[in-house]
């Protein structure tokens, strides 16, 4: 039996959401100035926590505020960000893990709904490569990110047809997936998926868990 093992990225490998904690990075660095930032990332999360946002909204909040820097610029910020910044939210038990699977041969991939740019790089720490990541894309406009996004979300039941599509291009659609997430907003990929084990679980995920018999983890740094 060949298994893809699936992996959210935030709050899932790392005690941490990327993205909110990329704003925070940027106006912290003195990047983006705007006053009420941080105040309206935390608006679109609050909705992302009640399962309301629109991922457009927040892909076209955040990459506004970087229009004026070319992809080079931003993708080298990044790596500096996720060395200083994201890599002290690393869950141990979700490096070892991936760790184990990995000196299996096993197929592993990551699935998240943050930012293509942010997810590789922070991706990286755990020995993904970019191929073995499916996140949103954000479109170029020459030698600039735009607000716009490229192809299907993996938000929401985006996240299945994305995994679907990846596991056509990969030669796993027969494959047994076991995913791991943290987010209700994951329960439609929860549902496709063979197996599951919730991350430090919401409680509505929870009572999903407990409903369905998932593996619940308790993970921390």
């Amino acid at each position: 039996m060949t298994y893809l093992y699936a992996f959210d990225f935030d709050y899932t490998l790392i005690d941490a959401d990327s993205s909110t904690a990329w704003c925070h990075y940027l106006y912290e660095h003195g990047i983006v100035h705007e006053p009420q930032f941080l105040q309206r990332e935390a608006e679109l999360m609050a909705q992302y926590d009640a399962g309301t946002m629109r991922v457009e909204d927040y892909i076209a909040f955040s990459m506004g505020a970087l229009r004026h820097l070319p992809v080079t610029e931003i993708d080298a910020i990044c790596q500096d960000y996720v060395q200083t910044a994201l890599k002290p939210h690393v869950f141990p038990q979700a490096r070892q893990l991936i760790s184990s699977l990995r000196a299996e041969g096993a197929h592993l991939v990551v699935i998240s709904a943050s930012a293509a740019f942010i997810v590789r790089a922070g991706a990286a720490l755990f020995g993904f490569k970019p191929e073995e990541v499916i996140a949103i894309e954000v479109a170029q406009d020459g030698k600039f990110y735009s607000t716009e996004i490229e192809g299907q979300p993996p938000y929401k039941d985006g996240k299945v047809t994305c995994l679907q599509a990846y596991q056509e291009r990969c030669g796993l659609t027969a494959a047994r997936i076991h995913f791991w997430t943290d987010s209700a907003n994951d329960l439609p990929l929860c549902r496709y998926a063979q197996e599951v084990s919730v991350v430090n679980p919401s409680p509505q995920l929870l009572a999903e868990a407990q409903r369905h018999g998932w593996e619940v983890l308790h993970w921390q740094r």
